[in-house]
């Protein structure tokens, strides 16, 4: 299947204790709908993955699945252990996620013949389609493109890539893979506009979790509005990562979800810090009313 558009790496909001806020969760669906995403993918970067344990993370994506409003599921299942990601990959399964997104293993930094058995000893567990994740400033390793060509070319699960390295370089090798069953998406908010004029299927944006600025410079740069798709990528996508990123990732865009919603007791779960005062007033100067 091709998978096209803006989905959303959905934050995991927590109440001020720092548990799971599934009221607050329901809100982010009801709005990702509402601007028009294509897709959710709980549990990833921006979800604090590494933050929740098994069971939460089992618990939260079942519940993203089962008040999903008729989006797809693209359940985040990346582990320093392979042997986890392989439970939350059938928990998630059989929770009725459409696709699973995998990462290489972390915190001993793999080579790529480690990736490759990584990612082999989960697609012989798991016939469901699959995204290979590739962002190698949190795992600490790149997956080459020769190794993505040779599990590509082994198993007929892998339906995509979601490239968050922010090298174009790189980003515009992973073209060739692209077809009518196999979809790259670019997973820096301020690199996908030229990702798409290269041929990228869309993105995975975390802005989007609380503005459509970044759905609605898709839809303009997919219709050829190419001009209109730019001075939204300017004047709005842009200044507002910028001002995101100057806090610690992903505290400030925690904040923004928090005051848009005007979730009072919205939490941050340790070891993640609130946004100091300053770094607040930059981001809300530059959130987007809808």
């Amino acid at each position: 299947m091709k998978y096209r558009g803006i989905i959303t790496p959905m934050l995991t909001p927590f109440n001020s204790d720092g548990t799971i806020n599934y009221e607050a969760t329901k809100t982010l669906i009801e709005y990702l709908k509402g601007i028009g995403v294509s897709g959710l993918f709980p549990c990833g970067s921006t979800g604090l993955f590494p933050f929740l344990s098994l069971e939460e993370r089992e618990k939260f994506i079942k519940f993203v699945i089962e008040n999903s409003e008729g989006l797809k599921v693209l359940a985040g299942v990346g582990s320093s252990s392979t042997q986890d990601a392989i439970t939350l990959g059938k928990s998630a399964v059989d929770a009725g996620a459409d696709a699973l997104v995998l990462m290489p293993t972390y915190y001993i930094i793999p080579g790529q013949p480690e990736i490759t058995k990584h990612f082999s000893d989960f697609l012989n567990a798991l016939d469901k389609e699959m995204f290979v994740y590739n962002i190698p400033q949190l795992c600490g390793a790149r997956i080459e493109v020769e190794t993505i060509r040779k599990l590509k070319g082994q198993y007929s699960q892998i339906v995509g890539v979601k490239e968050s390295s922010a090298d174009m370089r790189y980003f515009s090798t992973l073209m060739e893979f692209s077809g009518n069953d196999f979809s790259i998406l670019q997973g820096q908010d301020d690199l996908l506009i030229p990702s798409m004029s290269i041929g990228a299927d869309g993105g995975v944006c975390g802005l989007s979790n609380f503005s459509s600025a970044v759905v609605n410079a898709y839809n303009e740069q997919y219709e050829g509005s190419r001009s209109k798709a730019s001075e939204i990528q300017v004047r709005q996508v842009d200044p507002m990562l910028h001002a995101l990123l100057g806090s610690t990732f992903p505290s400030g865009y925690y904040y923004a979800f928090y005051s848009k919603f005007n979730l009072k007791d919205g939490g941050y779960r340790s070891p993640m810090l609130e946004p100091s005062q300053e770094q607040k007033h930059k981001i809300t100067s530059v959130l987007n009313p809808e």
